[in-house]
């Protein structure tokens, strides 16, 4: 007996898991911008206000597939000369990793697993149309486990800590005036995190404008005395070219988890918004 389920009360909802829901965002990704129809308009690339003296290629998957319709790239150069140790930090977030453990830490164990956090285990965090994407590694232990291909990072795991020292001292090189622009908090990366948990100090590491941010450069309002404090946030490096600036726009738009946002379109992306590959070049 054939029963048609669109026309049948009687017929019980499909089921859908992640990897349902996975192809079914694939299909529709790749007919929103099957040969660059419907691109939402880019914003202007910032205008270049500092010297930069290094360039960093992001290269980003969007889903499940591992393809150039569902990839993009974001493409940007960075202060070097006017936030050395900010950009510093950056660099090494996003190749080597930030290893922070102290030698006490690494002593009071007799097995000690760790791995130095960085961008090669991270992803887009949150989008907020209209402010900016965060970036960051969700889940140290996570990211462990996948990377060494066990189910969980076991008992003798210790994730990373906050670098130290703090990155307070250091001047701002230009205001969070447009789109496009690479921040990360003044502290340093690690510091933006509004969990307790030393596991996902992480999940907040940098943002990425797309829209004048003026509030990232006003103290934090938690703080007392805050006309002594700095800026909550500081602009290390910026978007350089139009693809990049398209690519941003199209990560901005996406679906978002609004239950797990914090209200209105903003939230975890609905789907895993991956970085692939990460390629730093010196300017010379």
């Amino acid at each position: 007996l054939f029963i048609n389920k669109r026309s049948s009360a009687l017929a019980a909802p499909e089921e859908c898991d992640i990897l349902c829901r996975q192809k079914r965002y694939d299909n529709y990704m790749d007919s929103q911008y099957d040969e660059g129809n419907n691109l939402p308009p880019a914003q202007p690339i910032p205008a270049v206000t500092n010297k930069i003296t290094y360039v960093v290629q992001m290269i980003i998957d969007i889903g499940a597939k591992r393809d150039n319709i569902n990839a993009g790239y974001l493409r940007f150069g960075l202060y070097g000369d006017d936030a050395p140790m900010s950009v510093k930090q950056m660099l090494f977030f996003l190749t080597k990793g930030i290893t922070s453990m102290d030698q006490e830490t690494l002593e009071d164990r007799l097995e000690v697993e760790y791995m130095p956090v960085s961008m090669s285990n991270g992803s887009a965090q949150t989008i907020s149309p209209g402010t900016g994407i965060v970036f960051g590694v969700p889940s140290q232990s996570k990211a462990y486990a996948e990377n060494k291909g066990l189910r969980t990072a076991g008992p003798n795991f210790i994730p990373q800590n906050k670098p130290v020292p703090t990155l307070e001292g250091e001047k701002f090189p230009r205001p969070h005036s447009c789109a496009g622009l690479i921040s990360i908090p003044s502290r340093g990366i690690g510091y933006d995190s509004s969990s307790s948990s030393l596991d996902e100090i992480y999940s907040s590491a940098f943002t990425i404008t797309d829209a004048p941010l003026p509030e990232l450069d006003k103290p934090s309002a938690t703080k007392k005395s805050a006309q002594q404090q700095p800026p909550t946030h500081r602009v290390i490096g910026q978007i350089i070219d139009n693809e990049s600036m398209q690519f941003l726009e199209r990560l901005a738009t996406l679906p978002v988890q609004k239950k797990l946002g914090k209200g209105g379109s903003s939230g975890p992306p609905l789907l895993k918004v991956r970085v692939r590959d990460v390629d730093v070049q010196k300017v010379k």
